[in-house]
């Protein structure tokens, strides 16, 4: 089977509907192919969309200044990723929140994601569904409307090169065979490589994976990376994981208590080893986390703190990334891991040790000497804020048992500001754009949390910009 189309766009997440969205809207002839079911991909998870100078945030009287953010995310990852594309897509942030607003998308607020947190940058929506289904959602229907051909269960193969080396289109998989799709541009939008271990051991080294869970999200094989590497595009050096810690899968009410500032972390040697108000950077308490023994966390409170944070309710965090009715099967959740010997209600340091299994005078002393930091309101380990220093001298008292989870790669192909792939030499492979989670250049080694949203900020933003970029070309080209 063979078809013809102006723009190629592999993959239908939420850098791939972008880019569809944005060329068809350009008077472009889209086709989208979807390696699943369905479109959205993993740009169906996302709580919020970071922006910066959007319509709402005027309306908030939010200034988000564009060169101050710049350079907060170019000082963040230490001049390691690409300054031409961070500026491109800061500056281009604001204004897809705002035609997302146009195209259907209800964002009623810009908040914190993390503690105090200026300016705010990460835009939520009030509907039941998230930020994501909303987005994908919008995104879908306009595709509908402008004739965009969406062909489901079509997962890319190979590309396609002329005489002159230039891509020309993509050999695709069906579960019928085969398609030839010709295409006069061709978009990369796969959703990076988190699903394939092999990629994951050579571009992130170290990284133990036997020891990090599985969150939410769909794990992706590269098809994309690889693909535009066997036409002659080059890889950019830098790559990072979007992961958090300390995290347990399939007790979600547990979260309430994992994500606070106020516990203990403890080793499987019963020993501190970080500043646990950290947690609300998920991706540097992974860090922490991940460099224990076996990656093994035990998160410690007592029930002075279970009562504080009940009586407390959800905070914006939590009512931004957890379910509504999580207070209400809290019950029924930790009887449930504590049958299951993930979560230990204890009446002892002592019998906390025996839990995780460590010399109990290690527990002991970790948990005396935190208290006396408490009292003096110095943390002399890791000068943790005094604000969530509470002293845990009295019972009864829990372990939950916890780990590290990873959702998707940031980082691939090497592109230039309009998302053109480019090869060894830096320049572009003739026709080849790379968009989301497929490009690299915009996160270093560390996750930029502070960049709240930026992950699928990033993943429409340059989707939009490569699709514009690659109608554009080809309005050039027919000149």
């Amino acid at each position: 089977m063979e078809l013809k189309t102006e723009i190629l766009i592999i993959g239908g997440g939420a850098s791939g509907m972008a880019a569809a969205v944005a060329a068809a809207e350009m008077g472009a002839e889209v086709t989208v192919a979807e390696a699943n079911a369905a479109v959205g991909g993993n740009g169906l998870f996302p709580r919020g969309i970071f922006g910066v100078d959007s319509k709402i945030q005027r309306k908030k009287l939010v200034f988000a200044d564009r060169d101050q953010i710049f350079r907060d995310c170019m000082n963040y990852s230490h001049w390691k990723i690409d300054g031409r594309i961070i500026r491109t897509l800061i500056d281009k942030s604001g204004d897809t929140v705002n035609w997302l607003m146009d195209r259907g998308v209800e964002f009623c607020d810009v908040v914190h994601h993390i503690p105090n947190q200026t300016p705010e940058v990460f835009h939520i929506t009030e509907a039941e569904e998230n930020v994501g289904h909303c987005v994908i959602r919008n995104l879908k229907r306009i595709c509908e409307e402008k004739g965009v051909r969406i062909l489901a269960g079509a997962k890319g193969k190979t590309l396609l090169k002329d005489e002159k080396a230039g891509v020309c289109g993509a050999v695709c998989e069906t579960k019928d065979g085969e398609v030839v799709i010709k295409a006069q541009k061709v978009i990369l939008c796969t959703g990076g490589f988190a699903g394939n271990d092999e990629m994951v051991e050579k571009y992130y080294p170290g990284f133990k994976r036997e020891l990090v869970g599985q969150g939410g999200g769909m794990r992706h094989l590269g098809d994309g990376i690889r693909m535009a590497l066997e036409a002659g595009a080059e890889v950019e050096g830098n790559f990072t994981m979007e992961a958090a810690a300390p995290k347990i899968k399939g007790y979600d009410a547990l979260n309430l208590f994992l994500g606070k500032p106020y516990n203990v972390w403890l080793n499987r040697f019963g020993e501190r080893f970080a500043d646990e108000g950290i947690v609300y950077n998920f991706a540097v308490s992974f860090n922490a986390c991940l460099r224990q023994p076996d990656g093994q966390v035990w998160v410690v409170f007592n029930q002075a703190l279970l009562d504080q944070t009940l009586s407390d309710g959800k905070d914006m965090i939590e009512t931004i990334h957890m379910p509504p009715n999580v207070e209400e099967r809290l019950d029924t959740t930790m009887e449930q891991a504590i049958a299951d010997g993930v979560l230990c209600k204890a009446d002892s340091y002592e019998a906390l040790a025996a839990f995780i299994g460590c010399d109990e005078e290690t527990v002991k002393a970790s948990m005396e000497e935190y208290n006396g930091f408490c009292k003096e309101g110095r943390d002399g380990w890791f000068a943790k804020d005094k604000r969530y220093m509470l002293s845990m001298e009295e019972g009864p008292y829990y372990a939950i048992k916890a780990g590290e989870d990873m959702l998707i790669t940031h980082g691939g192909i090497r592109v230039n500001e309009r998302f053109e792939a480019l090869g060894g030499d830096y320049k572009p492979v003739e026709n080849l754009y790379v968009a989301g989670v497929d490009f690299g250049g915009a996160d270093a080694d560390v996750y930029n949390v502070v960049m709240s949203g930026h992950g699928f900020g990033f993943a429409v933003n340059s989707g939009r910009i490569a699709g514009e970029n690659a109608v554009k070309a080809l309005k050039t080209l027919m000149r």
